[in-house]
């Protein structure tokens, strides 16, 4: 069932950066238009994203309880096994963290960090080895 992570983790890995980097825009009549990459530049310039800092602290703790929480209903209240409720508490972990990530893009300042999303993965990495653990 750990394959499941890891074609997760493969399936989000595989799609460029590009796609989560192109905001849109309304201008001053009201029309679309896509931010340009010098635009998009500018931004990352500016913000800092840095690999030691509470924020990724966060999102791996969060990817990790989250991921642990869906494991406990799915197995206690749903009567799953251990093992068959691992791929969906994992996705749908996955999926809060890339949702919260593409409502950070969508904001006026805000950008969409992978490695913010590297942390998701490490927190439901570690969700599942705890879940696989056998005692």
């Amino acid at each position: 069932m750990i394959r499941y992570v890891y074609l997760l983790i493969f399936f989000f890995l595989s799609f460029p950066h590009k796609i989560y980097s192109n905001i849109y825009e309304l201008n001053d009549r009201s029309s679309l238009i896509f931010s340009s990459e010098k635009e998009d530049s500018i931004k990352k310039a500016n913000r800092p994203d840095k690999w030691l800092a509470i924020d990724k602290l966060q999102h791996f703790s969060y990817s990790c309880l989250i991921s642990l929480g869906c494991q406990y209903v799915l197995v206690n209240k749903y009567n799953n096994g251990e093992k068959d409720a691992l791929p969906l508490s994992s996705t749908l972990s996955f999926s809060a963290g890339l949702l919260k990530e593409l409502n950070d893009n969508s904001g006026k300042n805000g950008y969409f960090s992978m490695k913010d999303m590297v942390a998701n993965l490490a927190g439901i990495t570690v969700a599942a080895i705890i879940i696989l653990n056998d005692r």
